[in-house]
C-alpha cells in the first residue's frame, strides 16, 4: 500500500491543533483555579492575591499563547472544510472565520496580554500602591472573555448550520454547535460574572460544549484526511 502524500500528513497535523487547543485551555484553567479569587472578594484581597500568584499568572499567559495559536490553525481547517467549493464558497463560512477570529483574539488579549501584564509588573505595583488597578484589570479579563464568547456564538451558529446542511461533519457535532450558540450569546448579558453570576454559569456550560465540538470535529477532520483518496467518508 502506498504511503499517504506528505500534504495529507500536514493536514492531519492541522486538525490536531484543535486537540492541542483543548488541552492547553484545560491546563490554563486548572492553573488559574490555584489563584483562588472570587467575585465577592474586595479590591484589597484581589490585589494581594494576584501579587501572591504572580508566577502563576505568567504561566497562565504562556500556556494561553499555545491555545491561541492552536485555535487559529484549527479555525483555518474548519473554515476550509465548511466553505465548500473555493470558486463558490458558502457565505455562512465567512461568519465562521470572522466570529472565530474575534473569539480567540479577545480571549488572547485577556489571557495573554492582561494576565501576563499583571503577573509581570502590575500586580506587584498595585498591591503596594493602588489596589484599584489590579482590581479593574482582573475584572476586565472576565469582560473581554465574555465579549469574545458573544462573537464566538456567531461562529458556532454558522458552524452548526453548515455542518447540518453539508454533512461534512457528523450530524451530532452540528447539534452540539447549535446548542453552544445560545449559551455563549446569553452569557454576555451577565458579562461573564461581572454583571451577574448567571453569566459565568452559562459560559461554563457553553465552553464545555465548545470543547466537545472542537475535539469531535478535530477527530472527524483527521479521519477525513486519512480516508482513501476518491472515497468520501460518511459522517456518523
Amino acid at each position: 500500500m502506498a504511503s499517504p502524500p506528505a500534504s495529507n500528513t500536514w493536514e492531519r497535523y492541522a486538525w490536531a491543533a484543535g486537540i492541542v487547543f483543548v488541552l492547553a485551555l484545560l491546563s490554563e484553567s486548572v492553573i488559574a483555579v490555584g489563584v483562588g479569587l472570587t467575585h465577592d472578594d474586595s479590591a484589597a484581597k484581589i490585589a494581594r492575591g494576584l501579587h501572591d500568584h504572580e508566577q502563576r499568572l505568567v504561566v497562565i499567559a504562556c500556556v494561553s499563547i499555545v491555545y491561541a495559536m492552536a485555535f487559529v490553525i484549527y479555525l483555518w481547517k474548519l473554515y476550509h472544510l465548511l466553505r465548500g467549493n473555493p470558486d463558490q464558497p458558502n457565505s455562512l463560512s465567512t461568519l465562521v472565520l470572522v466570529g472565530g477570529v474575534l473569539f480567540v483574539s479577545l480571549h488572547a488579549v485577556s489571557d495573554i496580554g492582561i494576565t501576563g501584564m499583571l503577573g509581570a509588573k502590575v500586580a506587584s505595583y498595585s498591591a503596594d500602591h493602588d489596589q484599584g488597578v489590579a482590581y479593574s484589570l482582573y475584572y476586565l479579563t472576565y469582560a473581554l472573555d465574555s465579549v469574545g464568547d458573544v462573537f464566538g456564538s456567531l461562529a458556532f451558529l454558522a458552524t452548526g448550520l453548515l455542518s447540518l446542511r453539508t454533512a461534512v461533519l457528523p450530524r451530532w457535532l452540528g447539534w452540539v454547535a447549535l446548542l453552544t450558540t445560545p449559551l455563549l450569546f446569553l452569557q454576555g448579558f451577565g458579562l461573564g460574572r461581572v454583571i451577574a453570576t448567571f453569566g459565568l454559569i452559562l459560559d461554563l456550560i457553553g465552553f464545555l460544549l465548545l470543547l466537545i465540538f472542537v475535539i469531535g470535529s478535530s477527530v472527524a477532520g483527521t479521519r477525513r484526511e486519512t480516508a482513501v483518496p476518491g472515497v468520501v467518508a460518511r459522517p456518523s
